[in-house]
């Protein structure tokens, strides 16, 4: 039994460090990861909307979507800024409501995949104390 099980980690780290193979096993792998991903983005877009309303309690407002990139880099870091298929979370909004956002497995933005927040009301920040 252990035979098997190196020869299938010897496999696997064959594919992953020869680029052309992880290129052509790239959709499989994805296959198996992407729910996990799925649950990885979901729980992050919930904290980055947490990260947004306590900046709001605090009177600050929410950064505009141009900003907001540079806004998740600079409280959690470069690479806290993209989901896990390395795309960059967004921000939302309109008039009236915000949401944070993963592109989800198409890496593409408003797509039936997308992974959303909930539609958050835009209020006036409460006064700093």
């Amino acid at each position: 039994m252990s035979r098997i099980l190196w020869v299938l980690v010897l496999l696997l780290a064959t594919v992953l460090l020869v680029p052309s193979l992880r290129e052509r096993a790239r959709p499989q792998i994805e296959y198996v990861l992407n729910p996990i991903y799925r649950w990885e983005a979901r729980n992050r877009v919930n904290a980055i909307y947490r990260v947004l309303e306590r900046e709001r309690s605090q009177g600050t407002g929410l950064p505009t979507p141009r900003e907001f990139q540079r806004f998740l880099a600079a409280r959690e870091g470069a690479k806290a800024a993209l989901d896990p298929w390395n795309e960059p979370y967004y921000l939302a909004t309109t008039r009236r409501t915000f949401r944070v956002g993963s592109s989800g497995p198409d890496r593409q933005r408003n797509t039936m995949d997308d992974i959303l927040s909930d539609p958050r009301p835009i209020t006036a920040s409460p006064p700093a104390r």
